[in-house]
């Protein structure tokens, strides 16, 4: 049976932005929307099955959790309850503990912090083509989300979840940096990279 067991720890702010869900065990993607954050966890509302305590890697784009807009953040969570939803265009209502940042010590880099200037005021990055590498040759892909802890792009090419790919990140001066990233899951729409620490 599906039950409310949220217990607020702190003030919910109303806030939509669209999520990739990741379902850790199983493998599987969704597509969500989130209504509702906290410090500590969100709600988000999807048409897809997720048990309470499944493990889960969330994609948030526009993330409430950094100061700057238009930012692409990951992160692991852990389902803590769901809900049957009567008058919602989606199906279930889902509440979710953070747990994790998957590249919290990537974006506190300090090579990390000069490579990308977020426009404040633009909601959604203008499209660009970004050029990158695996050990044997080299590609390009359309950019559809960048920030200082990662990247989602499309490309033609083929890779695999886990795969270590490394990118020419433009920087503000208009000159590259060569960063290593893995991409944490791949859909219909596109690649999602989490940067790692440069050596």
């Amino acid at each position: 049976m599906d039950q409310n067991l949220e217990k607020r720890e702190s003030v919910r702010i109303d806030q939509t932005s669209s999520l990739k869900i990741k379902n850790l065990k199983s493998g599987k993607i969704y597509k969500a929307r989130m209504f509702n954050y906290s410090k500590n966890g969100l709600y988000f509302e999807t048409d897809s099955v997720l048990e309470s305590g499944d493990q889960i890697c969330i994609g948030i784009e526009d993330s409430p959790y950094v100061s700057s807009r238009g930012v692409f953040e990951y992160y692991r969570s852990e389902i803590r309850w769901r809900k049957k939803l009567a008058d919602s265009y989606f199906e279930y209502g889902y509440g979710v503990k953070l747990s994790t940042k998957l590249n919290k010590q990537s974006s506190k880099s300090a090579n990390l912090k000069k490579i990308i200037e977020v426009n404040k005021n633009q909601k959604a990055p203008v499209p660009k083509i970004i050029k990158f590498a695996d050990r044997s040759r080299s590609y390009e892909g359309l950019i559809k989300e960048i920030s200082p802890s990662g990247i989602f792009f499309a490309t033609e090419d083929t890779f695999e979840e886990g795969q270590i790919l490394t990118f020419s990140v433009p920087l503000k001066n208009g000159k590259e940096a060569k960063i290593n990233g893995q991409i944490v899951w791949a859909d219909d729409e596109g690649f999602g990279v989490i940067f790692l620490n440069k050596s």
